[in-house]
């Protein structure tokens, strides 16, 4: 009769860690992903804000005399910077949701991370 026969402790340790690491990858992975769009949209944001702050002037009055291709390009801009900005406020929840996970992660499998 054969007997019952575990697998060592590093063999154990070392598939444990593979299966956790795997886990905590895809995590740093999405935390990566979304802080590079978060960067970028962040640039075309504040770009979309220059824009119409050029288009708009700096007279006091010059929005009485303004073209209404202008006006509408100002707008079109404003619209662009308020959805920018909340796909930004978006990403940001994202990455401190992902952050919160890879804490946890870290923070309950510590001797897994290598």
């Amino acid at each position: 009769m054969a007997s019952f026969q575990v697998r060592s402790n590093q063999r154990d340790k070392q598939a444990d860690s593979e299966r956790i690491g795997s886990v905590i990858k895809v995590v740093d992975d999405a935390i990566a992903a979304a802080q590079r769009e978060k960067d970028s949209l962040g640039r075309r944001v504040r770009n979309a804000r220059d824009l119409a702050a050029i288009a708009m002037g700096n007279d006091n009055d010059e929005y009485l005399t303004r073209e209404n291709k202008d006006t509408t390009r100002i707008k079109e801009y404003e619209q662009q910077f308020i959805a920018g900005q909340a796909r930004l406020d978006q990403l940001e929840k994202q990455i401190q949701g992902l952050s919160a996970v890879q804490n946890l992660l870290r923070a309950k499998f510590p001797v897994l991370i290598e």
